[in-house]
């Protein structure tokens, strides 16, 4: 027997709140270190302890399916039954662990009645075709999905459409302050393909075309040298576009003097898993490969991850970067580095995520997939929160908004330092006195028309604030207090300004209603005589019942 952790007991007593409330098919979030095979096999137990029907769990790889007999077995002394290609007859179990691709025929098949369904990597699209053949059993079972990531491999079939209702667990963040994950540090190098010039193919970047950009030996040696810079002599797994760009990759860490090898689902079982050993067990290796490597692949000491391709897909971001996340004797701390721009779209990898909410409104195609917001820093180019005000790896200190908008305008920041408002006043002294207040913002805004390439809403902000300053100048020279008409008018006084000068920019959400005398009430409506209401008429009997029954 074992303890569970809180999560996982929380998981655990909600999967059965929710089947006991009538939800037949639910959707568990379990991310990469929380024990997710642990989490299913104490709902195998419990499942048992109270039914009879038996408990099918599917996998997509052969090394799950051990794993998962292991488990099942050193944690409760459960049996479990595997269902693999070529099995003629399958014996009766309370327990099946079988392969989604051959067993997903098999399971009107299986001599036992299903109760529960465990389905691992839930996510995947080749799990979705079990649900009908389950749907058409007798007695359809209750359904359990896992996934470290919620979102469906095909956009056009979300999970929703698939499962009722989804329970979360924990956090990476949270795993990580737990001591059950490591900690790591996303860089995102300056110098790498811009994802916006790369073609879409299929819901994803157009994988032949960005490993042509991303093979130009600028970027090539930018690989290298991005290493070196951020994480050399570390064990780093490299995921690329193709398998030409890793061949190529490949070849520039060897000629830089590291030890490093390519692999790519064209090799052989053999070759595939004698190349893996050789990774796991060399200290300083590095490993160029094509989609082999982002799920099942479990090497602890994975120091450094390096993502260089560009990604739309948050499921391939995360388990791409998670293979750095498993605990090791040889690091404290494990490094991303970015080449394709990911980070700043996606998310950084241990960023909280609002899974319900994505399982309940997926992503569609040109969402971005409620990506926390962030920024990196310019001295050591770690990825950081948009908000962070200082870098907490290098120490480095964000200037304020202002202080970057002022440094964006410095051109216009000159030239309006100039327009001095006694010199305005005097210039316009055999006008009305109001004439220089609203002068102000003509000549702000001329100025901006002459320095600003494109009104935005905080350069439009920042302007305003300096017309309102050199306002409250204007008010106490000529012995007005500063007040909220005067702040409004500044305001309806420079979008207008602005507005005549930059055609394409509208304000948003900041119109002002421009200072108008209130016309004259409209004169009272005559009163309205209603006519006397007619007399009554005394009630009489109608005789058509009578004469009706007559008639018959």
């Amino acid at each position: 027997m074992i303890t569970l952790y809180d999560y996982q007991e929380k998981l655990n007593n909600e999967a059965a709140t929710k089947f006991a409330s009538g939800i037949k098919k639910l959707l568990a979030q379990a991310p990469t270190g929380s024990g997710k095979t642990v989490m299913f096999s104490s709902v195998c137990n419990r499942w048992l302890t109270k039914n009879t029907s038996s408990i099918l769990i599917l996998v997509h790889r052969i090394e799950l399916l051990r794993q998962t007999r292991r488990t099942l077995y050193d944690l409760y002394k459960i049996k479990a039954q595997p269902i693999i290609s070529g099995m003629k007859h399958i014996p009766p179990a309370q327990v099946y662990v079988g392969m989604i691709e051959s067993t997903y025929k098999k399971v009107d098949k299986i001599p036992t009645s299903l109760g529960l369904v465990i389905i691992d990597e839930a996510h995947l699209a080749n799990f979705f075709k079990v649900h009908k053949p389950l749907e058409a059993l007798p007695n359809p079972p209750y359904i359990l999905g896992f996934t470290a990531t919620p979102y469906s491999a095909n956009k056009k079939k979300p999970l929703k459409d698939y499962y009722q209702d989804i329970i979360t667990t924990v956090q990476i963040e949270e795993l990580i302050r737990r001591g059950k994950l490591c900690q790591n540090i996303t860089r995102a190098p300056e110098e790498t393909v811009n994802r916006a010039e790369l073609a879409t193919k299929g819901g994803d970047f157009d994988e032949g075309l960005m490993g042509i950009k991303f093979s130009a030996p600028k970027y090539v040696n930018n690989t290298v040298k991005a290493y070196e810079k951020y994480a050399p002599g570390t064990k780093a797994i490299v995921f690329n576009c193709t398998v030409d760009h890793s061949i190529q990759v490949n070849n520039a860490f060897r000629l830089a003097g590291y030890e490093a090898k390519h692999v790519d689902g064209d090799m052989s079982t053999t070759e595939r898993t004698n190349i893996l050993k050789w990774f796991e067990s060399t200290p300083g290796a590095i490993l160029n490969n094509v989609g082999i490597a982002t799920t099942g692949t479990d090497i602890p000491s994975i120091q450094t991850v390096i993502m260089n391709r560009s990604t739309k897909s948050n499921i391939t971001w995360l388990q791409c970067t998670g293979r750095g996340g498993r605990l090791h004797a040889s690091k404290a701390i494990f490094t991303i580095i970015d080449m394709g721009g990911n980070a700043a779209v996606l998310g950084d990898w241990s960023d909280d995520r609002d899974w319900e909410n994505i399982f309940h409104n997926p992503p569609k195609k040109k969402d971005k997939q409620g990506a926390a917001p962030c920024k990196s820093c310019p001295s050591c180019d770690a990825i950081l929160a948009a908000t962070a005000r200082s870098c907490k790896y290098c120490g480095f200190e964000f200037p304020s908004r202002e202080q970057e908008i002022e440094e964006e305008l410095g051109d216009f920041v000159v030239v309006t330092k100039g327009l001095d408002i006694e010199t305005l006043m005097q210039e316009n002294s055999e006008r009305k006195e109001y004439y220089t207040f609203f002068d102000i913002g003509r000549q702000l805004a001329a100025a901006a028309k002459q320095t600003v390439p494109k009104m935005t809403e905080e350069i439009a902000a920042y302007i305003l604030s300096q017309y309102e300053e050199k306002g409250k100048v204007w008010c106490e020279q000529v012995g007005k207090n500063w007040n909220r008409w005067h702040q409004d008018r500044a305001k309806e006084t420079l979008w207008k300004e602005l507005q005549d000068r930059f055609k394409k920019w509208k304000p948003e959400g900041q119109e002002v209603q421009a200072f108008t005398a209130p016309l004259p009430a409209p004169p009272p409506p005559p009163p309205v005589i209603l006519p006397e209401p007619a007399k009554p008429q005394p009630w009489q009997p109608s005789i058509q019942p009578l004469q009706a029954l007559r008639a018959l």
